[in-house]
């Protein structure tokens, strides 16, 4: 679909859809006096404004040496309620499965524990309170983003799924689960912001965790550094005296933590505008530190890479005929996934997700990176909506390809975020190997998504004296990041070689829907063409069968070659090949004639 925005309270389970997509327009703090005039333009349009502010966007508004980011204002020409965000959300995915790799932290635990100690030398040394230290998890994502922000869906009131384009007018996917509120701006001009700072896990023994949390010093302390920055940052543009602190300490439960809050409330002075608003309050005091200068000062020097959107806002705002003449919410960017694609077309998406805390002279550093792991827990704890398997053959009661196997699931385990203790794993692997009778057998080891290994057993069937493939009736997509491993999720797969059967042949062979060949439902493919061995290259999103890598690594031995070339092969190709040669763990490497009779449709 088109670029659009849904802003999704999945706590009373209602959203806003902004669509038909107009422009974007994008300020720097040099023109931010524009930002209510060009404010005001879009709504006389009609038109429905979207904000989007980085991180950065505050050093310019802090007049701190800049670095790239800014504000984005996103027009839309419609604006509707969605009274069922799961069902719009269901009735607009795809059907193919949508998953994420393990995530890896950018920050090593080591580094982690360094800066944490320079954080605290910068306390002691007077220079700053508190500062709220980050860095990012890294991974993959592949499938259809809207079903992938269904399955991540929190029960969180500031959430956001966003397809929009960047500066350059690349699309980026934006999957944000924030709980925390920055400012919410009345009609009547009153604003409330709501930081949080107090974190805990949302385990067993519940409510006593919540009491602890709500009791615990440190993060009281915590609480109150931010809560008055927040005061003195509303103040700047609230009436005398209006500035109250109602309940503090107030703990609620967000998906897998309990946050403590304490809400803020203040009547802003008559003519303050969106512009001013920001300028007083951005970024949130939450994700920096207090003070809030100098903490980002710190923040810069500490963290290894720019936060990007995370850590900044996402927020609506409206116009109205009182108070300050607009109202609007606008959360803090926070367990937030930001997806871009690697490069124009390609699969999977590159994925990011910052995370943090705030840190103060009495945090423990290992405890602190432990909070870290429980704020990406939701997404960490992902797993894929299908299992990997692999085909061994064994004879007498030994698989010769056993390591290669082993590697594999490793491999793919990791990149479809399935727990796998490979010391267990191997062990499992052993026994069910030495489990077989001495006869050849089919030994099917399957892992699921839970991490769970099982397996299953038969006599392996001989090849027919002469074989035949033939050319498979459904092409592929171009891209398919799971055709990368050997999942149960391969219906087509399982069809292709079923009707080659059918027609008594072994294989049917796949091409892409750009022409190009990529493997068999149950084989790879090797090709004499022009007396060169060719195969698929890996880069069309093919399984590296564990019979393909040996023969790329020992070509010499199976082919008489001394190399074999990856590449992209055309069914003409094919079809002029002096020989084709197919693939698996199980049959070996062995020839086949091609079989046209019934080529694929165009």
């Amino acid at each position: 679909m088109s670029y659009f925005v849904l802003l999704d309270d999945a706590v009373a389970d209602s959203a806003t859809l902004f669509s038909r997509y107009v422009n974007s327009e994008f300020l720097h703090a040099d023109n931010m006096a524009d930002l209510d005039g060009r404010l005001q333009q879009g709504w006389e349009k009609g038109q429905h404004a979207v904000l989007f502010a980085d991180y950065e966007f505050g050093f310019q508004l802090q007049n701190l040496p800049e670095q790239e980011g800014g504000l984005a204002l996103h027009w839309f020409g419609q604006k509707e309620k969605i009274s069922d965000p799961m069902g719009w959300l269901q009735a607009r995915e795809q059907a193919q499965p949508s998953g994420i790799s393990t995530p890896v932290f950018q920050t090593g635990k080591a580094d982690y524990h360094r800066a944490i100690t320079e954080i605290k030398s910068a306390i002691a040394r007077g220079d700053c309170y508190q500062i709220n230290y980050t860095t990012r998890l890294h991974f993959e994502a592949y499938g259809d983003p809207i079903r992938l922000y269904r399955r991540l869906r929190q029960p969180v009131p500031y959430a956001v799924l966003a397809s929009l384009p960047d500066k350059a007018g690349q699309a980026e996917w934006t999957l944000c689960f924030s709980p925390e509120l920055f400012l919410r701006i009345e009609r009547d001009g009153s604003m409330t912001t709501e930081p949080m700072k107090g974190t805990a896990p949302a385990g067993d023994n519940s409510e006593d965790t919540a009491e602890a949390l709500r009791n615990d010093p440190k993060n009281r302390a915590e609480n109150i550094m931010i809560v008055d920055l927040l005061r003195n940052d509303l103040g700047k543009i609230a009436e005398t005296g209006s500035v109250n602190v109602p309940e503090p300490f107030k703990v609620s439960r967000f998906g897998s933590v309990w946050q403590m809050t304490s809400a803020i409330y203040a009547q802003a002075k008559s003519g303050t505008g969106a512009a001013d608003v920001l300028q007083a309050a951005f970024p949130c005091g939450s994700i920096t530190g207090a003070p809030k200068r100098m903490s980002m000062q710190l923040i810069r020097q500490l963290e290894s890479s720019p936060r990007g959107l995370y850590t900044g806002s996402i927020g609506h705002l409206q116009s109205c005929d009182s108070g300050l003449g607009f109202s609007g919410v606008l959360n803090v960017v926070i367990r937030t996934v930001q997806l871009r694609k690697k490069e124009e077309g390609a699969a999977p998406w590159r994925g990011v997700y910052g995370v943090g805390s705030g840190i103060v002279w009495d945090s423990d550093a290992e405890a602190e990176y432990t909070e870290c792991g429980w704020k990406a827990r939701f997404l960490s704890n992902l797993r894929p909506e299908c299992g990997i398997f692999e085909t061994l053959r064994v004879e007498n009661r030994r698989c010769v390809l056993l390591a290669r196997h082993l590697k594999r699931l490793q491999l793919s385990a990791a990149a479809l975020n399935i727990p796998l203790d490979a010391k267990q794993a191997a062990e499992y692997f052993a026994a069910a190997v030495a489990a077989q009778p001495p006869q050849m057998r089919r030994l099917k080891i399957s892992l699921a998504a839970d991490g769970k290994l099982s397996y299953e057993a038969a006599d392996s069937l001989p090849l027919n004296a002469h074989q035949q493939t033939i050319i498979a009736a459904e092409s592929l997509p171009d891209c398919d990041y799971l055709r990368r491993f050997k999942t149960n999720h391969r219906a087509a797969y399982d069809r292709g070689w079923q009707q080659a059967v059918e027609r008594q042949a072994f294989d049917s062979l796949f091409f892409n829907q750009s022409g190009i060949l990529l493997e068999g439902g149950r084989s790879n493919v090797f090709a004499l063409i022009n007396g060169c061995w060719q195969t698929p290259a890996l880069d069309l999103d093919i399984l590296n069968g564990v019979m393909r890598q040996e023969i790329m690594d020992n070509p010499q031995i199976y082919l008489s070659a001394n190399k074999v070339v990856e590449s992209h092969i055309t069914l003409t190709d094919l079809q002029n090949a002096e020989k084709i040669l197919l693939s698996n763990a199980l049959r070996g490497v062995f020839e086949v004639s091609l079989n046209t009779e019934h080529e694929r449709p165009v």
